[in-house]
């Protein structure tokens, strides 16, 4: 996915979630979403499970465009 899609998309996500963010919010939560190490995934995931109101909107928004960009278990390659 584009960057402008993406960012698109996480407009619209916050707004699921009762925030609004601008273009310039979304635009680095596209970049968090692409430097995020698969670590990082998992305790931003983690933090998420445990309490997530603790878990910043920018991480959010980035782990669930990850989650978006990933796709149906078995689209990926070798499936």
């Amino acid at each position: 996915m584009d960057e402008e899609s993406a960012a698109g998309l996480l407009v619209a996500f916050a707004g699921l979630a009762g925030r609004e963010i601008g273009a310039a919010e979304a635009r680095a939560a596209v970049l968090r979403a692409r430097s995020l190490t698969p670590s990082t995934l998992n305790a931003i995931w983690a933090q998420h499970r445990r309490a997530p109101r603790t878990v910043p909107l920018r991480d959010y928004l980035a782990l669930t465009l990850r989650f978006v960009e990933q796709g149906p278990p078995g689209d990926g390659p070798g499936a």
